[in-house]
């Protein structure tokens, strides 16, 4: 089974994760021996995108690079967006481009274990909607605004039943269409959402299984960094009497000095445990710690 394309959501200051965003956008943080990006990528390959297109306001060639990894360059797009028009202005410029065939809209902020991308797409067709939202299960900590649907699973018509937006979205045309002509701004549940329900298009929710993992938010994120289990860069230099304790994520290029500890901690791209211990911490991209100080 084949759709059009997707567009990926990169576009963002990363805020929440802030420091870590100042170098380098969540998109690229590691999960598993990849990317947050790199995996999505692979996981909604199944279902054959003819296209791709990805915005970006931090690092763009970078994720463009990352996607280029999985699919041809040729058919890989990227917008640099110098100030971030959140989601709904996004499908607004892209509307012309998604002005044919089934698009999916992807977040880049979080991680969704066995995300079924090709069951997604055959629940779409199967139900003829013209939006398909996935949601699921609310993570077990975090303040995150609802989805209301209705008991047939419909939502933008007024439902009162809590769900979950697990940050994937199947569209046709007419709705990048109604954002273009609304020229709405921030989300797409709002303005968007309720204003095409009206019109009569179809809007329905479709329940994910497994677990939705938010990688936006920095007091989560090193928890759930290393729920991909440990991993070491093949490119890290790690001395003979380095301590590694618990679950680790070293990335590419980071060096860990003679008697350093590591444990349940991740040491992003080109950081540096010259000395001492890093526990439950995260050490930031190209960052050094000395005796537990940032050098």
């Amino acid at each position: 089974m084949e759709i059009e394309g997707v567009l990926f959501l990169a576009a963002g200051y990363g805020r929440r994760d802030e420091p870590l965003t100042y170098i380098r956008p969540k998109a690229l943080l590691p999960f598993g021996g990849t990317s947050v990006l790199e995996r999505l990528a692979v996981q909604v390959s199944s279902v054959c995108p003819r296209r791709i297109r990805i915005n970006a306001s931090r690092c763009p060639e970078a994720l463009l690079n990352e996607i280029s990894s999985v699919w041809p360059a040729e058919i890989c797009e990227l917008y640099f967006e110098e100030r971030p028009l959140g989601a709904s202005a996004t499908l607004a410029r892209h509307s012309d481009a998604m002005d044919t065939g089934t698009w999916m809209v992807v977040n880049t902020d979080m991680i969704i274990e066995d995300f079924d991308a090709l069951g997604l797409v055959e629940h779409h067709c199967k139900t003829g909607s013209n939006w398909t939202a996935l949601t699921g299960e609310f993570p077990p900590d975090g303040n995150y605004s609802p989805l209301l649907i209705d008991e047939d699973m419909k939502f933008g018509c007024g439902g009162v039943q809590r769900t979950h937006y697990w940050g994937v979205s199947l569209m046709e045309p007419s709705i990048p269409a109604a954002a273009a002509r609304i020229q709405a701004s921030g989300g797409m549940f709002r303005e968007l959402a309720s204003m095409v329900a009206a019109d009569g298009s179809r809007l329905n929710a479709c329940r994910g299984s497994g677990k939705w993992l938010d990688m936006g938010r920095i007091d989560t994120l090193r928890r759930n960094i290393l729920s991909g289990g440990s991993f070491i860069h093949p490119t890290a230099c790690i001395s003979s009497d380095v301590l590694l304790s618990g679950v680790w994520n070293i990335g590419r290029g980071c060096i860990l000095g003679s008697g350093t500890v590591l444990k349940n901690s991740v040491m992003l791209d080109g950081s540096s445990l010259e000395s001492g211990t890093l526990e439950e911490s995260i050490l930031p991209w190209f960052c050094s710690s000395r005796d537990g100080e940032l050098v």
